[in-house]
């Protein structure tokens, strides 16, 4: 019988976003279902980004600016670099399918930590290169065993970590180093002083991948804009395999607006951090175990995941089940509203 499709899809398991929102409110009978399952910012967007919309929405019979022009000016702005040290995408995950269409070759080798955010490895594996898994050290990624798997065909990609710790990684890699992907998705709301500025690390690294994105800090998880910062050579070599209308009207103009609303991006940030702290300690006092959070959602073990997730789910406050994330026994929530986490902790 006569193949239609490639074989590498059978390895592949379908990212699972779960049931939409409004739907799954009707289902429950909950209007007020609470989302604590996506890592959303809990403010909203910022109305300047939702005033962008409106006045563009005319415009959507128009393709977008092909190399959302204005945004990357922007960004090289803020960021201190030049604006061809950027590109866009229609979210972080497309930016990891660049990656991968423009570097990796059949046989090549590409760590990954394991568990770690889905797109690196199906991204990977699409373009036929061999993902070398690097477990965890508990929940940190272990970079002396990354270091130790990196051969002539290794591509690194990698989580959160110390500065001093990817500083020596970074150096012990050498001039002829490997692609190394740093997503900063979460950097935002970081408040560690060790943690570093991977844009800034780009004179002295020029092999290495900054990722970041509008949907957390900004609040546009429904316009999918992220950006990568690199060498003008990853970019020019990125933009060769990107589609040239990838970053839709909309989200440029919302993305650019949003860029410029400082107060809403110190609001959401400031909120973040104090919420976090807050659930924390009343986790803590109630004898629950997470590895301390640098971005806006925790980890939690629990005894029970899937019968508190339903208990939680019918109350109307939706978790993540962290064994689909690769850690079982554990529920994964959001930060949220002041309300919102106290309702959630009283129900634990």
């Amino acid at each position: 019988m006569r193949r239609l499709w490639r074989s590498v899809l059978d390895a592949l398991i379908p990212y699972d976003a779960g049931p939409p929102l409004e739907s799954l409110a009707d289902e429950l009978g909950r209007p007020d279902l609470v989302r604590l399952s996506a890592n959303e910012n809990p403010l909203g967007p910022s109305p300047r980004a939702v005033a962008a919309v409106v006045r563009e929405a005319a415009r959507i019979h128009l393709y977008p600016d092909g190399g959302s022009t204005a945004l990357r000016d922007a960004l090289a702005r803020r960021l201190g670099v030049r604006a061809d040290q950027v590109v866009l995408g229609n979210g972080a995950d497309e930016l990891i399918a660049l990656v991968a269409a423009a570097a990796f070759e059949p046989g090549d080798e590409v760590i990954v930590p394991e568990p770690s955010f889905e797109p690196y490895t199906i991204g990977a594996t699409l373009a036929g290169a061999r993902v070398v898994p690097s477990p965890l050290a508990g929940y940190d990624t272990d970079l002396d065993d990354v270091r130790r798997k990196v051969t002539d065909r290794t591509t690194p990609a990698t989580t959160i970590i110390p500065g001093p710790a990817l500083l020596a990684f970074l150096e012990a890699l050498g001039a002829d180093s490997p692609l190394v992907v740093l997503d900063e998705a979460y950097c935002d709301f970081c408040d560690d002083p060790d943690y570093p500025d991977g844009v800034g690390l780009l004179a002295r690294h020029p092999r290495l991948i900054v990722l970041r994105t509008f949907s957390k800090i900004a609040g546009l998880a429904g316009l999918r804009v992220g950006y990568a910062v690199a060498s003008t050579e990853t970019i020019d070599r990125l933009d060769r395999v990107r589609a040239p209308y990838n970053v839709n009207r909309l989200g440029q103009v919302a993305a650019l607006a949003a860029l410029d609303d400082h107060e809403h991006l110190e609001r959401t940030r400031r909120l973040v951090i104090e919420e976090r702290a807050f659930l924390s300690v009343e986790l803590t006092k109630r004898g629950y175990r997470f590895p301390r959070s640098h971005a806006n959602f925790l980890l939690v073990a629990v005894p029970d995941p899937a019968a508190l997730r339903a208990r939680l789910l019918k109350a109307g406050i939706l978790v993540r089940d962290g064994a689909s994330l690769g850690f079982p026994g554990h529920l994964r929530f959001s930060v949220g509203l002041r309300e919102t986490n106290e309702k959630l902790l009283s129900l634990l």
